[in-house]
């Protein structure tokens, strides 16, 4: 019984407590408004304003529990420069503070009492777009082609020292797990923070297909073979295994593959094997296999 008095007490008391004003100091992030249409504010995120305030007890309980603060809006409209950098007079700004903290609080100072900030220009930049995919396939089936983006460029708008950096920008990623069907979606571009994109998304097309195994006899090409001499190999073709969407199987040909060796690859090889490299192929096709790898080769010197 006497615990149950004591936390009633208790309670009592900061309830009174919280009645009377007190001074203390509050964090704001701040947001920058008005700046001119063709510059931006750099680390804007890291700006923030601390406010010494006079307020009712449990109105600083609350704030200071919930930390329910909005961003505080700074003008930075006639922003003076020095070094290079932007800065604003927050004195100067009193009324305006004033006005977004509302009747919770009374305002007596702002800490500190200059804001220092980089501006920089705001530039536009097309730049491709690259689908992040994780896809795993049906048994037998595959991706059939090659997949299309549209739009396969976006534009990009942001500072200058983000966007001379960038040459592609990504989507969120893609993850599907057996699938048997062509793909069909939307996906989001990923964002960067201080950039902004049109359009904010893409369609991609991915198609899918059973397959079959295939195989063709693709011919060996030697190539940087230098003026008077010939490179004799045997054998003169490779077997290429793979697979094949089903509905490209007639359609494959050897002219769709390009096997090569390097002759300079070659005069540094001492054991007369050649391993010969895939270097072009169809995108309907996956899981290559190439047999031999290597073949016998003699360089000869021809006659003039």
């Amino acid at each position: 019984m006497f615990l149950f008095f004591l936390v009633i007490s208790i309670i009592l008391w900061l309830l009174i407590k919280l009645r009377y004003e007190y001074v203390s100091t509050i964090t704001y992030k701040v947001n920058l408004s008005e700046l001119p249409e063709t510059k931006v504010a750099l680390t804007s995120d890291s700006l923030t304003v601390t406010l010494r305030v006079k307020a009712l007890g449990y109105n600083l309980l609350r704030y200071k529990l919930f930390k329910y603060y909005k961003p505080l809006s700074v003008s930075a409209q006639g922003a003076d420069f020095v070094k290079g950098n932007c800065y604003v007079v927050l004195s100067g700004q009193l009324d305006n503070f004033t006005s977004q903290l509302g009747t919770d609080f009374t305002l007596l100072e702002v800490s500190p009492d200059t804001l220092y900030f980089h501006l920089s220009d705001v530039v536009q930049k097309r730049v491709p777009v690259k689908p992040d995919l994780n896809i795993t396939y049906s048994k037998q089936h595959m991706q059939a082609g090659s997949y299309t983006v549209v739009p396969k460029v976006v534009k990009v708008t942001g500072p200058a020292s983000i966007i001379d950096t960038l040459s592609c920008v990504y989507t969120q990623p893609l993850t599907l797990e057996d699938i048997y069907d062509n793909i069909n979606t939307t996906i989001p571009i990923k964002p960067i923070k201080g950039l902004s994109f049109k359009p904010s998304e893409v369609s991609i097309s991915i198609p899918v297909e059973k397959f079959t195994e295939a195989r063709v006899n693709v011919p060996i090409s030697c190539i940087n073979t230098p003026y008077g001499y010939e490179v004799m190999l045997s054998p003169k073709t490779v077997s290429v295994t793979c697979n094949v969407a089903v509905s490209k199987y007639f359609a494959l040909k050897p002219d769709h593959f390009s096997i090569i060796c390097d002759y300079n690859d070659l005069v540094m090889e001492s054991s007369g094997k050649a391993i010969v490299k895939l270097v072009r192929y169809p995108d309907f096709i996956g899981n290559i296999q190439i047999d031999p790898r290597k073949v016998d080769f003699v360089i000869v010197k021809k006659k003039q």
